[in-house]
């Protein structure tokens, strides 16, 4: 009787190892394993191949562009450090408390009479530090987070701030006090001045903050009533909130 012919026991195993490597396939075995090769291996060469084409066939057009944008990226970070040490020699030169430390500022938003700064806790900015442009009082710190803060100006309805009213030409001629009040809309009066106090048109408002005096305004207008004990004077700015760029918040005394 015939032998029967036999499989070589090699293909036999072959074939059973074919047919695991099928069904794990089928089942999505390999497909976390494959997610970490690409990840480890094939990505970070892929990267470095590309990189290499890259370098080796970049023409000349695309080197001028890119130094076209490196020196307009260079010019304009120049210009914002010229523009922040200008600021800088202003506040300098302005007759503030020569111990006083400031912390610079860029306001990157204006709304609702309220300023946006691009600093926050993370820079060391707390809450009711007091905001300065030039010698001019700005408002206080009055919301924050890690990398922004708003200050309320002095316009912001219903704000409150005691501040002195002195002549325009003679800061230590000391006029009268009150009640400075936020109306909106850049708009802030003075009430509670006693009708006695001889306060004028084109006086300037101060407010006094840690040992010094900023100028928060000048007087347009006196309201008062024959027989009232107290008066009212209307109080415009003299800075365009819209036109501040950096500012800067007193950080302390030294």
């Amino acid at each position: 009787m015939p032998e029967k012919k036999r499989f070589p026991q090699s293909f036999v195993y072959l074939l059973f190892i074919f047919a695991l490597l099928y069904l794990a396939g089928l089942l999505g075995i390999f497909r976390s394993l494959r997610k970490e090769v690409e990840k480890a291996l094939v990505v970070p060469l892929k990267q470095e191949v590309y990189d290499w084409q890259r370098k080796f066939k970049t023409s000349p057009e695309s080197c001028q562009l890119r130094n076209e944008q490196e020196l307009a990226a260079l010019k304009a970070k120049i210009a914002l450090l010229d523009e922040e040490n200008q600021e800088q020699k202003r506040l300098l030169s302005t007759p503030l408390p020569k111990g006083w430390q400031f912390l610079s500022a860029k306001v990157i938003g204006f709304e609702n009479e309220t300023l946006t700064i691009n600093l926050g806790k993370a820079n060391g900015v707390k809450e009711g530090m007091v905001a300065v442009w030039e010698d001019s009082y700005l408002g206080k710190v009055s919301q924050i987070s890690e990398g922004l803060a708003k200050i309320k100006l002095p316009t912001f309805f219903e704000e409150r701030l005691v501040v002195k009213v002195v002549g325009e030409t003679e800061k230590e001629k000391f006029f009268g006090k009150g009640l400075l009040v936020g109306r909106g809309e850049g708009k802030m009066r003075i009430e509670q001045i006693l009708s006695t106090e001889e306060v004028r048109e084109g006086d300037l408002v101060l407010a006094s903050v840690e040992g010094g005096e900023l100028v928060v305004g000048k007087i347009e207008e006196v309201i008062e009533s024959p027989g009232e004990v107290f008066k009212l004077a209307q109080v415009k700015r003299l800075f365009d909130p819209q036109e501040l760029n950096t500012i800067f918040l007193i950080r302390g005394k030294l």
